[in-house]
């Protein structure tokens, strides 16, 4: 084996504390962010192809690594007579070729050739972020204080697998309640296509369908105390306070949890392949200091 591929990666981590009220109430504040971008600078040819849970990964020379490939789409053709007027033709995995029908998905021609192959597929996606990072408060007076952190990362974009295969319509698996929406009738307008076994029209394809922006904020951590004042000798003070973890999470990612690994791997970023999700918790407890 020969490692004649390399990669650039650059980035800059920040972070600012700062005291915003410094009274009988005192505000604290920071920030802190990490910006990275890596590019391919060699390569044995010009690009590389590879699969990882169904998804095809591009690397290419002069292009960040692992981006989503697939195909592109535009909706669902209402009817069969919608389906033949875009002069499509789908070129199946055996090289045969057949018309689209009412029902199935329309990919883009990127080509203009007028049949959907592999030559059709295009960048659909970026698992690797623009921006991470984290924001932490804290307010205290007299006895109270309280503090949270908040989590965030922004622009990856995120490989549904478990979408990919709860609608894929194709076989005996149970599916989600989203195919109760499926396409069933002329003219229906509608974003999921028809059911069909084995599926023959490769609506269940690598697409944009399953792409999902990942981007997220999270509250981490959030907690709440209050120092009850002692004046016994032997006790020098008690703490009573709350503590919750992984409270709330805003984000559109229709999956469990926006924020997983499925493996260290550079190969399976942004593959969510149902990972269990950060579990929420509350704590409520008493510290004594002696």
């Amino acid at each position: 084996a020969v490692n004649n591929g390399s990669m650039r990666t650059t980035g800059v981590d920040g972070s600012l504390q700062a005291r915003i009220l410094n009274g009988s109430v005192k505000w604290d504040m920071g920030i802190r962010f990490g910006i990275y971008r890596n590019k391919i600078t060699a390569l044995p040819s010009q690009r590389m192809l590879s699969s990882y849970g169904g998804a095809t990964y591009l690397t290419e020379l002069g292009r960040e690594a692992n981006l989503f490939y697939g195909y592109k789409t535009q909706g669902v053709f209402a009817s069969d007579a919608e389906a033949a007027a875009s002069g499509l033709t789908n070129v199946k995995s055996d090289g045969t070729l057949a018309p689209f029908r009412g029902g199935d998905v329309r990919f883009v021609d990127e080509n203009n050739d007028h049949l959907i192959d592999s030559r059709d597929q295009v960048v659909i996606g970026n698992p690797n972020p623009k921006l991470s990072g984290g924001i932490s408060t804290g307010l205290s007076w007299r006895n109270w204080s309280a503090e949270a952190l908040f989590t965030f990362s922004e622009g990856n974009d995120i490989y549904n697998y478990d979408r990919a295969q709860l609608e894929s319509m194709k076989g005996f698996e149970n599916q989600s309640v989203a195919v109760v929406n499926r396409w069933k009738a002329e003219g229906q307008q509608t974003s999921i296509p028809r059911a069909a076994w084995g599926d023959p029209s490769g609506n269940a394809r690598f697409s944009d369908r399953w792409i999902e922006k990942g981007s997220y904020l999270r509250l981490r951590t959030a907690s709440l105390s209050y120092n009850l004042p002692v004046k016994a000798s032997a006790l020098k003070y008690i703490k009573i306070y709350a503590t919750g973890n992984n409270l709330v999470t805003w984000s559109r990612y229709l999956g469990y949890d926006p924020e997983f690994a499925a493996s260290n791997s550079l190969f399976a970023q942004g593959i969510d392949f149902g990972m269990e999700p950060e579990f929420s918790s509350v704590q409520l407890g008493i510290r004594l200091g002696f």
